[in-house]
Formats: structure tokens, C-alpha cells, sequence
């Protein structure tokens, strides 16, 4: 008895999310039997553009506190030994480079680890 209540649960549960599915729009189609079939439409997940500016502002104070904390001079160092690396290496050098928001931002915070 416990196995079929198991089995019967896990078929619930499969027509439920499928009953979701369908609720966000499906199509139908006529399958090789015969039987006219709905099936939920493929959906492509996608960032929003909320979620991108959160990383990209979470980028921006990642890269403002090393520079803050190091200094300019030695981050600027740190990156260029960087850069002179493998492939990956100069690719992080390049996206870790010191761009004018992390640089203003790292100057008006500098005096917090002074």
C-alpha cells in the first residue's frame, strides 16, 4: 500500500506541474497516434535587468574596495603582472583594469582603511 500511495503521488505531482506549464500558454499539436496533444511552450530563461545592474554594481564595489585598500599604485602593479600572464590571466587583468566609477568610488572611501 505504501508504494502505490507513492506512485500515486508522484503522478500527482507530475500533473500538477504540468497543469503550471500549461497555465503559462502551450501549443497543440496532433502526435503520431492521433491524439491531440497540448504541450507547454519552451520558455528561455533570461537575466533581468535588475539582476545585471545588482552584478555589475556588486562588480564595481568588489574592484573599488581592492583599490581602496591596496592603493592605486600597487593594484595598478597587481594588474599589470597580470596582464602579462596566460590567456585567462589577461582576461582578468582586463576586466579587473581601473575604470573611472571604481577609482572615484576608492577615493572617497580610502580614509576607512587608512
Amino acid at each position: 500500500m505504501d508504494r502505490a500511495l507513492k506512485d500515486f503521488d508522484k503522478r500527482q505531482r507530475a500533473v500538477s506541474m504540468k497543469h503550471r506549464r500549461l497555465a503559462q500558454g502551450y501549443v497543440t499539436r496532433l502526435n503520431r497516434n492521433g491524439t491531440i496533444e497540448h504541450r507547454p511552450i519552451k520558455r528561455v530563461p533570461f537575466v533581468s535587468v535588475k539582476a545585471l545592474a545588482m552584478i555589475l554594481a556588486g562588480f564595481v564595489g568588489f574592484k573599488t574596495l581592492l583599490v581602496a585598500n591596496l592603493g592605486p599604485e600597487d593594484y595598478a602593479q597587481r594588474i599589470a603582472h597580470l596582464a602579462s600572464g596566460t590567456t585567462v590571466e589577461r582576461a582578468g587583468a582586463w576586466l579587473m583594469g581601473q575604470d573611472p566609477a571604481s577609482l572615484w568610488l576608492a577615493t572617497q572611501i580610502h580614509g576607512l582603511f587608512g
